[in-house]
């Protein structure tokens, strides 16, 4: 809206003012009358669907679908692409007769987003796994893939198959750039604890291979070379190794009864963006500190005398705690009673390499280092006389969420995927074995979250239930440091357990 349009409004409203009746002379009276006239004004305008004035506040800076049936449900531009993709994911299944003409026009309007057709999906997927396999070392490959490797016949290896799989993209197409998906995981971290405190990248690959530092290379003297035949300086080899990171698929499955219709599915668009927000940051959350791939009758850390089920989200990879409590016993600490300051001060302590001179415990900046704890235990922690509570932080401090307080310099927090466990720090099948808490420390530095597809809207219809399903899929993988390249090496995490809460 320009200069002169505003002129014209405020105008109108001047001259109606002037003609109130004399006895309106209080503020509140004149105040209460001006915004009547002004609400008429706005109102005549909206209601005029050529109106250049409607047009900009529907589709300006404040993306507000002004007077259409999106509005009345208090949908913004990110619920329409929600429900735009799923309306669509539907008609590309045959049973439904997608968009409406209104939400098509909205869509259309309002979204930079497009689709991305099927097949070009395919090529992007088929592209990246041909140029990731040539770089795999022979020696990843054993029996007869390993024959065919070294004659450079990777494409007819079982890996390779098994990549090609995990590349398929469904079906129909994939919408691209929507502004939903970036909603979706900006309030996901918001939401998070955990997941947003790790650094992220864009895994170009099903599989990445992140190089890191291994030892430092050693400082030599060197005498003052005093003639042309004088040896050489003794050279310095700088060690290096690798971390891999491997994408696992996870995702939602939302039931919804009945016929999937746009109009009755409008007023629960916003729960639903919400809920799969919420549930995104608790799950990813979970993964992130309780992954651990042991999928039999005993061992896992989050189902110690039971088989999970393959559905498992915690079975996408290893985890926080596997480090401590699994890979590298030597970062794990049985409080065995009540937890203190010295046992927290311990975790640090255990977090190095002093054969790599790597610290990850005392780390340049002190907020590197998260101290995470199962609610019971945090309160426990944040009740020491050495813990720095959050009101005594000041006004100007940054809180993480989920934040009790410090332990020295480093933040404390609580987080609900971390459960409380029986006393050898795994959940048992019997909730009333888990009753001790758990404090993990670890330096956010030493993890690496890879996200290698964005989210995809699918449906389906069981026919048994008569209930349609909205899935949502994303694929992530999780790198964890080690300076010697095994899991045993990983020194940037530790695990107190066993601590009495009651």
């Amino acid at each position: 809206m320009n200069t002169d349009e505003i002129g014209i409004i405020l105008s109108d409203v001047q001259a109606r003012l002037k003609g109130l009746p004399e006895h309106v002379t209080s503020d509140a009276a004149f105040e209460a009358r001006a915004a009547q006239i002004a609400k008429q004004i706005i109102d005549a305008e909206v209601a005029n669907p050529n109106s250049e004035f409607v047009r900009k506040i529907r589709f300006g800076t404040d993306q507000k679908l002004v007077g259409s049936k999106f509005a009345r449900h208090n949908l913004n531009i990110s619920d329409v692409e929600f429900l735009y993709d799923i309306a669509v994911a539907e008609q590309r299944s045959g049973r439904g007769r997608g968009p409406s003409p209104d939400l098509e026009n909205a869509f259309k309007a309002i979204s930079e987003a497009y689709y991305l057709p099927e097949a070009e999906v395919k090529s992007i997927d088929q592209r990246a796994i041909d140029n990731l396999f040539p770089r795999v070392p022979v020696s990843s490959f054993a029996g007869a893939d390993r024959e065919l490797a070294a004659k450079g016949m990777w494409w007819a290896t079982s890996a390779y198959r098994k990549a090609m799989d995990s590349a398929e993209s469904g079906f129909g197409s994939q919408l691209i750039g929507a502004q939903y998906v970036r909603d979706l995981w900006m309030s996901a971290q918001a939401e998070s604890r955990i997941m947003a405190l790790i650094p992220q990248f864009e895994m170009t690959d099903p599989t990445v291979y992140v190089p890191v530092e291994a030892d430092l290379p050693e400082m030599l003297l060197f005498s003052e070379a005093t003639s042309s035949s004088a040896s050489a300086n003794t050279s310095t080899k700088t060690g290096s190794n690798r971390v891999t990171i491997t994408a696992s698929k996870l995702g939602f499955n939302q039931y919804w009864s009945g016929e999937l219709d746009e109009d009755s599915i409008i007023p629960f668009v916003p729960f639903l963006r919400a809920q799969l927000a919420r549930a995104t940051a608790h799950y990813m959350d979970s993964l992130i500190l309780n992954g651990d791939t042991t999928n039999s009758a005993t061992g896992n850390i989050n189902l110690d005398d039971a088989d999970p089920a393959d559905t498992k989200h915690y079975l996408a990879f290893d985890g926080i705690r596997h480090a401590g409590l699994v890979d590298n016993t030597g970062n794990k600490k049985d409080a065995a009673g009540a937890v203190t300051w010295g046992l927290l001060k311990g975790q640090q302590s255990r977090m190095r390499s002093d054969s790599l001179l790597q610290d990850w415990g005392h780390p340049t900046n002190p907020a590197d280092l998260i101290y995470v704890a199962d609610p019971d235990t945090a309160d426990k922690c944040a009740s020491l006389d050495e813990v720095i509570s959050v009101d005594k932080f000041g006004p100007s401090a940054t809180v993480l969420t989920g934040q009790l307080g410090r332990i020295g310099q480093s933040p404390l927090i609580t987080s609900m995927a971390m459960s409380k466990t029986e006393a050898d720090g795994k959940v048992s099948t019997t909730g009333a074995n888990n009753v001790k808490g758990q404090v993990v420390a670890f330096n956010r530095n030493g993890f690496r979250l890879g996200f290698r597809r964005r989210i995809r809207v699918e449906t389906f219809r069981d026919i048994k239930t008569d209930q349609f399903v909205i899935a949502l899929y994303v694929r992530a993988g999780l790198g964890r440091y080690s300076g010697t390249g095994a899991a045993s090496g990983i020194e940037a995490a530790d695990v107190l357990y066993n601590i009495t809460v009651a």
